[in-house]
């Protein structure tokens, strides 16, 4: 007698919930993708303002705001951001099998769930992101840009015109630690606040070094974007 055969089947499965999850993964993976320019480009925008010349000294922040000058300290926001971004966990996109059967459908959803997961605490670790320095609180706008902005702690924080002749001030302190070969100072001047950086810039070109300086309105937020910030010297 012939043995009557049977022809083995695979469970169809519904994969439009799988469609679904990479659909939505597509807007998770621009806004990591995003973040991670922000650690991979490292070229600057040069804000360009009246006999401005470029220079390839390293830049030392200030905001002179209030008629006072405060550092930004934005080498220690680089280190700190650096080692943040060092320390995110690599989430690795799952491929789909060439030979979709039951057994590796479930071991791929398996997987793109992971990968979903790491995804999301990374975005949550973003998203916590602060740097703290004696004068701001440094976290990442991410609303559009994906760059660092720097909130200030006091609205009494810097160094008056006063205090900035004072051989023991912060401003002096700082110059002795900068190299005029190697480092330019780069003013963030707000517009009530030009007696105070024309004397901070003064006090500067006497030890030497650069100074190049950008307006910026009252009350627009300090941010370094993406593409680093730079301001030409005058």
């Amino acid at each position: 007698m012939r043995r009557r055969t049977y022809k083995q089947s695979i469970p169809t499965q519904n994969l439009d919930s799988f469609l679904d999850i990479l659909t939505n993964t597509v807007g998770v993976l621009m806004f990591v993708g995003l973040f991670v320019s922000v650690v991979a480009v490292q070229s600057a925008t040069i804000v360009r303002t009246p006999l401005v010349s470029d220079s390839d000294k390293s830049p030392q922040f200030f905001e002179v705001r209030g008629n006072k000058v405060i550092p930004l300290d934005h080498a220690t926001v680089n280190r700190e951001f650096t080692d943040f971004s060092n320390s995110l966990p690599s989430c690795n996109e799952p491929e789909l099998p060439l030979d979709l059967d039951i057994y590796s459908y479930q071991y791929y959803q398996q997987q793109l769930q992971e990968y979903r997961n790491c995804l999301a605490h990374k975005i949550a670790q973003v998203k916590n992101f602060r740097v703290q320095t004696s004068h701001y609180q440094v976290r990442i706008n991410l609303n559009s840009s994906l760059g660092l902005i720097y909130e200030p702690l006091s609205n009494e924080s810097g160094e008056s015109i006063q205090e900035l002749a004072q051989v023991s001030s912060e401003f002096h302190s700082l110059l002795k630690t900068w190299n005029p070969q190697t480092d330019y100072l780069a003013f963030i001047v707000r517009p009530d606040s030009f007696a105070a950086f024309r004397r901070a810039r003064e006090i500067a070109w006497q030890k030497g070094f650069d100074v190049g300086w950008e307006p910026m309105q009252q009350d627009v937020p300090i941010e370094f974007s993406s593409q680093g910030r730079a301001v030409g010297v005058q």
